[in-house]
């Protein structure tokens, strides 16, 4: 269960409440109580590099720096997965700082081991290397020095930077060389990159109609607030229904006062023991109903004999399996994803009722939830078309994680509701040179054309 104890590279520490974009300083908020301490939570996100589907390191300490003083803002050692997000945030800890001004983080890590998709099977296997790093601690210098003062609530984005990190060969081949590559940054708690995507965790408790209780990543409980904007992927499981058998993926923002989760969207991805997170490696058949599917696992709750993190397992699919886009309410989304509909290169979480014969788990699938994803590379030019604001379409080549499943050339479709990040919208794809881009949104099977496409929530423009 490696994964659930620390998913993501996005390190997001709560320490200063109205972060000034322009100065890096924090006015005074929060908890008057102890002006001589700031809160941090740390979140984590990636940079790509093709073809790799896992990075895992043991992140064993994280501090920040303010020239006489090291403070630590990571409790327990994590072992992240840094391949497995790009542009997604998730949740690592949250911690009390002294205050004072900040300018360097200090990250240690150890035991990288780097995993890939090796295509040339059919199935798709999974290859691993043990990798071996040049140098276990990095510290990087803040471009602002930070002022956090008492009360307020910071979050530290840590980015794990893949494709600097992992060394290659002449022929583009990882070799297990490591040298470490971070970017990191202070953040207002309410800065967009300082959300919380998909953080899993398991039901403890419902305090009332609108919040609960969850016990996520090495054991600690979280407070999840909801209100009438929260979508829920089941409208017909409302909070009341949760059970210690409910696990959930929240997405949201931490609350700068309460220290809450406030929650933008809640995912029910089981209700009756068992969870497995990963990419569809393999579909079979191919076309038409599914009755098989492999999944190279990201994640699983609980820990379950013969399944493993980094590995593939093969799973039954009958027709009868619940079926939803994760954060969208419509019962029509099972129009757009079904057990007909299903691809290799998805990014899913599986939920399902687990038995023991004998000593040996037997997994029944009953939820399949499409999740968000997020792929990498450039734009081609010319593949622009716009039809009205920002509905139309382009393609990119994907030299993302799920990039070797999916169509090199991937089309992306866009709405008004696509959110572009250094882009003035869809129209500002143009021109005669590739664009580096990175799209968040989900993979869906095209029924006119069987060929995988992506439907972005978010398209950024990347720094090469």
């Amino acid at each position: 269960m490696r994964n659930l104890k620390a998913t993501g590279v996005f390190l997001t520490i709560l320490a200063a409440l109205g972060l000034s974009s322009c100065a890096g300083s924090g006015s005074t908020g929060g908890d008057p109580g102890n002006l001589s301490q700031a809160n941090v939570f740390t979140v984590g996100t990636d940079a790509p590099l093709p073809s790799v589907i896992s990075c895992q390191i043991w992140v064993t300490g994280v501090t920040l720096n303010n020239g006489t003083t090291n403070v630590p803002v990571l409790t327990t050692q994590q072992d992240v997965d840094f391949a497995q997000l790009s542009g997604l945030h998730q949740l690592l800890d949250l911690n009390a700082v002294p205050t004072g001004t900040y300018g360097s983080a200090t990250i240690t890590v150890a035991n990288p081991v780097i995993s890939f998709i090796d295509t040339t099977q059919n199935p798709p296997a999974i290859n691993t290397i043990n990798g071996t790093l040049s140098q276990s601690t990095v510290t990087v210098n803040l471009a602002n020095s930070f002022l956090m003062n008492g009360g307020d609530l910071v979050g530290l984005r840590m980015e794990f930077d893949l494709a600097q990190s992992l060394q290659t060969d002449a022929n583009g081949q990882v070799t297990g060389a490591v040298n470490p590559v971070f970017h990191v940054q202070l953040l207002d708690a309410t800065d967009p990159d300082a959300s919380i995507d998909d953080f899993p965790g398991g039901v403890v408790g419902v305090t009332s109609d609108s919040s609960f209780a969850i016990q996520g990543p090495k054991g600690r409980q979280w407070t999840v607030q909801t209100n009438g904007n929260t979508i829920f992927d089941d409208p017909s499981e409302p909070i009341s229904s949760f059970t210690t058998n409910t696990i959930v993926q929240v997405s949201g923002q931490l609350d700068p006062v309460s220290k809450d989760i406030d929650a933008s969207e809640i995912e029910v991805v089981s209700n009756d023991k068992f969870f497995l997170a990963g990419l569809f490696t393999s579909i079979r058949p191919p076309s038409g109903p599914a009755t098989q599917a492999d999944l190279y696992v990201r994640a699983e709750l609980p820990d379950i004999t013969g399944i493993q993190d980094g590995q593939i397992t093969t799973l039954s699919l009958n027709g009868s399996e619940t079926y939803r886009i994760a954060n969208i309410n419509n019962p029509i989304t099972t129009l757009l994803f079904n057990n007909s509909l299903l691809a290799a290169g998805q990014s899913v979480g599986i939920g399902g009722s687990l038995t023991t014969n004998n000593g040996v788990p037997m997994l029944t699938v009953h939820r399949v939830v499409l999740r968000r994803q997020g792929q990498a590379g450039p734009w081609i030019p010319g593949t622009t078309v716009v039809d009205s604001g920002n509905n139309g379409s382009f393609q990119f080549t994907d030299n993302w994680t799920a990039g070797v499943l999916l169509p090199s050339q991937l089309t992306v479709y866009t709405t008004d509701a696509t959110n572009f990040i250094n882009l003035s919208g869809l129209s500002a794809l143009t021109g005669s040179q590739p664009i580096p881009l990175r799209v968040v949104g989900f993979i869906f099977m095209d029924p006119a054309t069987n060929v995988p496409v992506m439907v972005a929530r978010t398209v950024e423009q990347v720094s090469d």
